[in-house]
């Protein structure tokens, strides 16, 4: 638990801001802006592990982004924004940027399974008071609403415990550019599940991020060292 403390205030944090940025702003906002964490966290990468980046490497993680931002931006952008909202999409930004960073160095240490529960856990004692304060009633939550929390709980839950395990085998900077995938797969998966068809600028975006987060993720491929743990 106590390497997981700043992890899980981290991710309390990412949380917090990101459900309060997508009340304020668009989610289009929230998105284009999250699409820069691979910048960051190449960045902080570099002091904090070594880790070496060729000019290659940084050209595809631009491009990678470029596609991102076009695959969202592609039906334009609504009108009403709000600073606060988009103050508030930066603020997770750098949120979740220290949580992939402390989480891959608590990783060097620790076990998956173990670290992702006590992050949650951690992340749970921090967001609890923000709750408490914010003076939102948790009473009225609708029956139907139960399910929809619940795969909320459990998809993202295990999205975290299988980046959380890939942490020790992969650069923090080439998993951070394939998680440009996050994006381009709602974008995608937004067709049959919302109605909500791409545009051809979009399906070009959709396909220059995913070759280009292809070629970072080829270029940096190392064989397997050792079974899931």
């Amino acid at each position: 638990m106590r390497a997981t403390w700043l992890g899980g205030i981290f991710l309390a944090g990412d949380m917090a801001l990101f459900y309060s940025a997508v009340k304020l702003t668009s989610i289009v906002d929230v998105t284009v802006i999250g699409a820069f964490q691979p910048a960051l966290v190449l960045i902080a990468a570099r002091r904090l592990f070594g880790e070496r980046m060729g000019r290659w490497d940084v050209a595809w993680i631009v491009l990678a982004m470029t596609g991102v931002a076009v695959a969202v931006l592609g039906p334009g952008v609504a009108s009403h924004h709000q600073l606060i909202g988009d103050l508030l999409a930066v603020g997770t930004l750098v949120s979740f940027s220290a949580y992939w960073l402390v989480s891959k160095h608590a990783r060097q240490l620790h076990d998956a399974l173990e670290y992702t529960a006590g992050v949650t856990i951690m992340a749970a004692v921090a967001i609890t008071p923000i709750v408490l304060l914010s003076s939102e009633s948790l009473g009225h939550v609708k029956v139907g609403d139960w399910l929809w929390i619940f795969l909320l709980t459990v998809v993202p839950g295990s999205g975290h415990l299988v980046m959380n395990w890939a942490h020790r085998y992969v650069d923090a900077s080439v998993s951070s550019a394939i998680s440009c995938l996050s994006p381009l797969v709602a974008a995608v998966a937004a067709i049959p599940i919302l109605g909500q068809p791409l545009s051809l600028v979009q399906v070009g975006g959709v396909l220059v991020g995913l070759a280009a987060i292809a070629v970072v993720a080829a270029r940096h491929r190392q064989p397997a060292q050792s079974p899931l743990e």
